[in-house]
Parts: C-alpha cells; sequence; structure tokens
C-alpha cells in the first residue's frame, strides 16, 4: 500500500519565491497567486504559453461544461449541457477563433475570461466576492452568478514540467449559483445549483497528455462533496477531494478505460481510490491542422465508489461528473 499525499500547505502570497528567486513550486491550499513567467520570448508567448478556464455547473437535473482556452496562436471556447435525469446530450458546441483573453490573475476584479466571434459570446467576469457568468451560443444560453464567498478552499498547484517549463493551476469546487440556463428548447433554474472552475496557466510542453476527472455533488450520505483528480501532467500535486468546508490531498490514480469507446465504463483506481464512471454523453474534439494536432474527449455522466478523504472512507453513486482524456501536439 502506498503513502496518502501529505496535507497541503497554505497557499503563497506570491508565485516566486523568495529563497529561490524560481516559482513556488508545491501543492497548496488556497488561492493560486498571480502568474509571472518572467520575461518570454516569442517562441515561448506563441509555442509555450496556454490558458484556460473551465466552469461546471450542476443541479439535479443538468451539468453544464464551459471552457475558454487561449494558446499562443488561437482559441477554443466550447460549452455544453447534459440531462442528468434523462442521459442524454441536450446541446454541445465548439467554436475556434483567432483570440480570447484568461487573466494572469485568478482572483482579479473585472475579465477573467471572453469570447466573442459571430453569434458566440462567452464572458466570466469577477465583481466582489462572486464571478458573473454570462453565454451566448447556438443553443445554448447561461446568465449565472457564482458565489466564491462559499463552499471550501481551493486547491492550487504550482509543478515544474522539465526542461524549464511550468505550470499554475487551482481548482475550486462546491460554490453557491444562482441563475437560468437554456439549453435547446428548454429553461432551467441553477438556483439550488453548485459550480466550480479549472483555472490554469502555464508554459507546456509540444506534446501534452493528461486524463482528468472532475465531479460536483454529494456522497450517499447526503453530504456535499467534490473531486478533482489527474494523471499525468500536473500530477498529483492537484488532485483533491472537497468536503466538510476543506480540502483534502488525494493520491494520483490510473484511470483504465478505452480510448476508442469512450462511452464504456471508466475505472479510476489508487490509494484511498475505487471509483467507476459511467458515461451517458461524450463531448470531444479532433484537430488536424499544421501546427496542432489533438484528441481530446470528455464523456459526462455519474460516479460510484469510494475514496478516502483524509481518516474518512465516504461513499459515491451517482456523483455527476466528467472524465477526460488529452492528447495533444501544440
Amino acid at each position: 500500500m502506498g503513502m496518502m499525499p501529505r496535507p497541503l500547505a497554505p497557499a503563497p502570497a506570491s508565485f516566486v519565491d523568495p529563497k529561490t528567486g524560481g516559482p513556488a513550486f508545491g501543492a497548496y491550499a488556497g488561492r493560486l497567486p498571480p502568474v509571472e513567467l518572467g520575461q518570454l520570448g516569442i517562441v515561448e508567448r506563441i509555442a509555450r504559453r496556454k490558458r484556460w478556464l473551465y466552469l461546471a455547473i450542476a443541479t439535479d437535473e443538468i451539468w453544464i461544461a464551459l471552457a475558454v482556452v487561449r494558446t499562443g496562436y488561437a482559441a477554443t471556447v466550447f460549452g455544453f449541457a447534459y440531462d442528468l435525469v434523462a442521459k442524454r446530450m441536450l446541446v454541445d458546441r465548439t467554436v475556434l477563433g483567432p483570440s480570447a483573453l484568461v487573466a494572469d490573475d485568478a482572483h482579479a476584479r473585472g475579465t477573467l475570461a471572453r469570447f466573442s466571434l459571430g453569434k458566440t459570446a462567452l464572458a466570466v467576469t469577477r465583481a466582489k466576492g462572486s464571478l458573473e457568468v454570462h453565454v451566448r451560443m447556438d443553443g445554448l444560453s447561461v446568465d449565472a452568478t457564482i458565489d466564491e464567498g462559499t463552499g471550501p478552499p481551493g486547491v492550487a498547484a504550482i509543478a515544474a514540467l522539465g526542461g524549464g517549463l511550468v505550470n499554475a493551476t487551482e481548482k475550486r469546487a462546491l460554490l453557491a449559483v444562482r441563475g437560468t440556463a437554456r439549453a435547446g428548447t428548454r429553461d432551467f433554474t441553477l438556483d439550488r445549483g453548485i459550480a466550480g472552475y479549472d483555472y490554469t496557466h502555464g508554459l507546456l510542453p509540444r506534446h501534452t497528455t493528461w486524463q482528468w476527472a472532475y465531479a460536483l455533488g454529494r456522497t450517499t450520505a447526503g453530504e456535499p462533496f467534490a473531486f478533482n483528480v489527474v494523471h499525468g501532467f500536473v500530477g498529483g500535486a492537484e488532485c483533491a477531494g472537497f468536503l466538510g468546508g476543506q480540502v483534502v490531498p488525494l493520491a494520483e490514480p490510473r484511470f483504465v478505460f478505452d480510448a476508442a469507446r469512450p462511452l464504456e465504463p471508466w475505472r479510476l483506481e489508487g490509494e484511498g481510490v475505487d471509483l467507476s464512471f459511467t458515461p451517458g454523453a461524450v463531448h470531444t474534439q479532433r484537430t488536424q491542422l499544421v501546427v496542432i494536432r489533438s484528441r481530446f474527449l470528455q464523456p459526462v455522466g455519474t460516479f460510484a465508489g469510494r475514496l478516502r478523504i483524509g481518516d474518512r472512507e465516504v461513499e459515491v453513486a451517482g456523483l455527476p461528473g466528467v472524465v477526460e482524456d488529452q492528447d495533444v501536439l501544440w
């Protein structure tokens, strides 16, 4: 049996470690400081620097996923809405564009992420203590307020990726949300839902791969619960469970799945992690351009099984969430 991760340290006030002059590498509970990558050359800015914001909103009826991905040469936005009751995708859209904005500081007031092209518009802005989310895509609209003063602290990680490359990320979960959404021809209230996000910013390798899982909901005992785990990429530094107002580290699990058949069940296995995932639908993106080749799968569905959170074992069944397999040459 392996060892469980050490407790998360408090998040540093600065991205730069005053002792080393380099990034403050580590896994933390709390806010990610503003990302400072120093003076970047044109190759690093265009070919290596990546930023994205992924938002998830879950109610008893619906899972909504929204993302803005900014590279040095292009931008991608996607949004989908999945009916948790009927177990079917209501709307799934992806838009490519020349540019988007994702802020260097995940916690500054003002615009956190923005994209506009044709009939597609997405804006996430921060007022005092909340995120305002407004989205218009073909078949999907969202107007929501996410209360950042609710829920446990986030998990933040600053990780070395080798070759002088670095990545920083923060995941939040179990945040109160209110608002409305329209998916296809149906209207939904988000007022009793929960939300979370993944903010990531770094200098990434040309070839980047990972598997990721994220869930928002309740344990079988009815306690609000969420988790974020990844295999590869940043690894165990960002793996955590959110329970009882706390964020607790988890071990990096192994993902067992068939990439050719992503709608078949998945398994997540590791020290303190024993989960099955049943997909109901899958969001896919496959890109074949001159400088970009990618395979991106994000099935949406439900988790069942057990996790060890600190000194507790929790059980989940029908826990909404997503899994992901990313293999990109960018």
